[in-house]
């Protein structure tokens, strides 16, 4: 079997930095914030299914930067089923 060549991000150091303030603010506002406390994974579950058709929406459109922002907006509902979990 051969290695499989992975590219060098040169960005990967920033974007762990990112991700890691995205975790930070997760618990901030699941701890301090009325609304996020009080939200379970059946609670925010339409709010997901809305974000997945304007993610849907911006595929079809074609629009690049549409879809990294609703990409961005599915990334935290995903930080956030894994905070409420």
């Amino acid at each position: 079997m051969g290695k499989v060549q992975v590219s060098k991000d040169e960005n990967r150091a920033d974007k762990l930095k990112a991700f890691d303030r995205l975790l930070t603010i997760m618990d901030e506002l699941r701890e301090n914030c009325p609304w996020d406390k009080k939200q379970t994974i059946e609670s925010i579950r339409h709010l997901t299914i809305e974000e997945t058709y304007e993610l849907s929406d911006a595929i079809i459109e074609g629009d690049l930067e549409e879809i990294k922002k609703e990409l961005g907006d599915l990334m935290l509902h995903n930080v956030f089923y894994a905070r409420i979990a």
